[in-house]
């Protein structure tokens, strides 16, 4: 799918794989390892790398690295908080610690 045509993952609900590639691809996610660069990206730790949540998390799982999310107040909430759950545990996160 062309990138102007694709609208937006949840439009592609049926894909486990369009949807895990999806769950942190927000445009409003702050990330406070980005110093203010907001949108779907992390830094790799240690090597310094930016990188999509999504290609970061892959590249932790190949290196054999668990991963831990700490996330605020309004993680798994909304239309897409099954993928919340199920995006994260696809991608390898083994826990996310959220404010309640």
């Amino acid at each position: 799918v062309e990138a102007d045509n694709l609208t937006s993952f949840g439009a592609r609900r049926g894909s486990a794989e369009v949807m895990t590639r999806g769950t942190f691809y927000n445009p409003r996610l702050a990330n406070l390892l980005m110093d203010g660069k907001v949108g779907p990206w992390t830094r790799h730790l240690p090597s310094g790398d930016v990188l999509e949540v999504y290609d970061a998390a892959k590249r932790y799982v190949d290196e054999g690295k668990d991963t831990v999310v700490i996330a605020g107040a309004e993680y798994g909430t909304g239309s897409s908080r099954d993928w919340a759950a199920k995006g994260t545990k696809l991608l390898g996160i083994k826990a996310v610690i959220a404010k309640s």
